[in-house]
């Protein structure tokens, strides 16, 4: 793979940073986030794909998600990506864990270090014209920025582990918002939950889809709730409850 290219010679390191970091604007016309797609890309977590959750870490940056090249199409297929941007961030589905303020952290020191190439666990950043002109890449710089983000999620146990890490991001979202979530690790929620400040959810519940759980509801135990608008004040238990009907 590209490591196999990126010798230990000195970095060429520009006079001036070629993007401020102090202003996290100018991602979305400098930086071009480029998504390979691995093995197993299309597994669920917790209501979204593996893909998914890595471009969500990329929310501020125009993605582009594409089949993992062969190793001699690595540097071309980056370059074409990239047309018109001055940095390219590669990174790979198999790294769910990935969030936005690491990102952005990762691209800051970048630019603030005016780096051509940078390795990372999982992934790169390059410099767009650096990569089209280099016969070889040449860097020393290799970062291990909040190495557990970058870990590959491919077997199954490190499915299920990734899963439980989402899950509780997904439950202290809500708490921070307001839900009282009783019994908490025995409740799960999917990403695209919509819960309202003062809802109560007691333990044994699924809540999953596009659900909307509005002000005040209790949900006490043993529900299951997909893909269903549960209005204000209502008081749930024991209900299997799929598009809106309770089944």
């Amino acid at each position: 793979m590209i490591n196999d290219l990126m010798l230990d010679e000195p970095i060429k390191i520009t006079e001036k940073p070629i993007l401020s970091p102090k202003n996290f604007d100018w991602v979305e016309d400098e930086v071009v986030a480029i998504i390979f797609e691995t093995k197993g890309h299309d597994v669920d977590l917790c209501g979204k794909t593996m893909t998914q959750w890595v471009k969500l870490a990329c929310v501020r940056i125009p993605t582009i998600v594409m089949p993992l090249p062969r190793d001699e199409d690595f540097a071309s297929s980056v370059c074409q990506a990239a047309e018109g941007k001055k940095i390219a961030l590669v990174l790979y589905s198999d790294t769910p864990l990935l969030k936005q303020d690491t990102v952005l952290k990762v691209l800051d020191e970048f630019s603030s270090l005016g780096m051509n190439a940078l390795s990372l666990l999982r992934g790169y950043v390059f410099k767009v014209d650096y990569l089209n002109s280099a016969k070889e890449i040449f860097s020393p710089a290799r970062r291990s920025i909040a190495p557990e983000q970058f870990q590959q999620v491919e077997t199954a146990e490190q499915i299920g582990e990734a899963a439980e890490i989402i899950w509780q991001r997904i439950r202290d979202f809500h708490k921070q918002n307001g839900v009282i979530l009783k019994g908490e690790k025995t409740i799960f929620i999917d990403a695209d939950v919509q819960i309202e400040s003062g809802v109560v959810i007691e333990p044994m519940n699924i809540i999953t889809g596009s659900s909307v759980i509005e002000e005040n509801v209790l949900i006490k135990s043993g529900n299951y709730i997909e893909n269903s608008v549960i209005k204000s004040g209502a008081i749930l238990q024991g209900k299997r409850i799929v598009n809106g009907e309770e089944i």
